[in-house]
């Protein structure tokens, strides 16, 4: 390794087999590696492990850190409020006692929510004592992603401040590989379905409420198949969406779910180009999830957005495209949800160009993040 190279470990969900998590993991190297004048390594560390106890947040931790040339913290879900987060009210979860024992720069590279209206967050002052050692330190960066978790802290947790740096989201830069994909038929509209059917008791708030929207949704391609032709391909990106896929198939009629529709499953990072090269060679993706919906923008694929959560329409409203939303919980969501989709199949290139607008102000956004980024790494 020369002397010149950055040696930068990156915490991030190595062995997740949400997809979105690869996204935001080669994404955010993507960035990075683009905007620096240094070249760097990405020593990846399996944020799952220390999630799931296997392994702690230690001084053994802080080791690795000080032992390299700094730390990315990826941007997940990291704000979620459970109560095995006792430390520092996140999932990087390291007791307070050892934040000082850190010597070496560390980057949160787009924190993000999933926290529900009504719930407790739990550990909420260890939270905001974590981030007034970050935000005190010169060597730090919070960088939080642009979803609304800014107004999310502001409005929940009363935890506030103008040393926030707002990252765009990496999975917009997702990196795509060509392949071998036999679910997309040729001579006909392509249209991937991608479900969302994590925290279902809190995003769909009822099992009535959630098979309302299912059912809708169900009408709703049915007409489109049959009225566009069009090949049906149902995504999963993490295993909770199969438990909904089959449900929408149950929903379906037999004729339609045999005829007209495939499904595919998730991956690993290891798969992640691979997966959103299928993306790619869609002609329309119908997004009930962040990242099917941000990496289609990325990829310049024509999409709609079926809103199940409010970071969904946060975002939206950042890049400037939330016209384009859906609501999955109103009564004609059925309606709008055909009108915008032959809409999108017929006048691709207006939401190509739309995309590639909002596409070019965050990698502006991006790379003005990354001076930041690259002043601290560089001492």
């Amino acid at each position: 390794m020369s002397q010149s190279e950055l040696n930068l470990l990156h915490l991030v969900n190595l062995r997740s087999a949400n997809v979105g998590n690869g996204a935001l993991t080669l994404g955010a190297e993507r960035l990075i590696s683009e905007d620096f004048g240094t070249p760097q390594r990405f020593e990846r560390l399996p944020w799952d492990e220390y999630s799931f106890g296997l392994k702690p947040f230690d001084r053994e931790f802080v080791s690795l850190i000080n032992a390299s040339d700094g730390l990315i913290v990826g941007g997940a879900v990291a704000l979620h409020g459970r109560s095995y987060c006792a430390n520092a009210g996140m999932r990087f979860d390291l007791p307070l006692d050892l934040w000082g024992e850190i010597k070496k720069p560390v980057v949160f590279y787009g924190l993000s929510h999933r926290h529900w209206r009504g719930k407790t967050y739990h550990h909420a002052d260890k939270l905001k004592a974590a981030f007034d050692v970050i935000l005190s330190r010169d060597d730090m960066i919070l960088g939080l992603r642009n979803d609304g978790t800014r107004e999310w802290l502001a409005e929940t947790l009363g935890i506030e401040s103008d040393r926030f740096v707002i990252v765009p989201d990496p999975a917009v830069f997702v990196p795509h590989e060509d392949g071998y994909y036999p679910e997309i038929e040729h001579g006909r509209p392509n249209i991937i379905l991608a479900f969302n059917d994590e925290d279902r008791e809190d995003r769909y708030q009822s099992p009535e409420r959630r098979m309302a929207v299912i059912q809708t949704l169900a009408r709703a391609m049915e007409n489109l198949l049959e009225t566009s032709d069009a090949n049906l391909i149902l995504a999963a990106h993490y295993f909770d969406d199969n438990r909904m896929m089959a449900d929408f198939i149950d929903a379906c009629r037999p004729l339609v779910a045999h005829q007209r529709m495939v499904m595919v499953g998730s991956t690993r990072l290891n798969g992640c180009p691979y997966f959103y090269g299928r993306y790619r060679k869609a002609d329309l993706v119908i997004s009930m999830r962040v990242h099917s919906m941000s990496p289609s923008i990325g990829l310049g694929v024509p999409m709609i957005p079926l809103i199940t959560q409010e970071r969904m329409n946060d975002f939206l409203r950042n890049v400037g495209l939330d016209d384009m939303a859906v609501d999955a919980f109103q009564p004609d969501m059925a309606e709008r949800l055909v009108a915008a989709a032959k809409a999108a199949l017929n006048g691709s290139d207006k939401i190509r160009a739309r995309f590639a607008a909002a596409k070019q102000q965050m990698r502006t956004e991006a790379s003005a993040v990354n001076r930041q980024v690259r002043r601290v790494l560089n001492g």
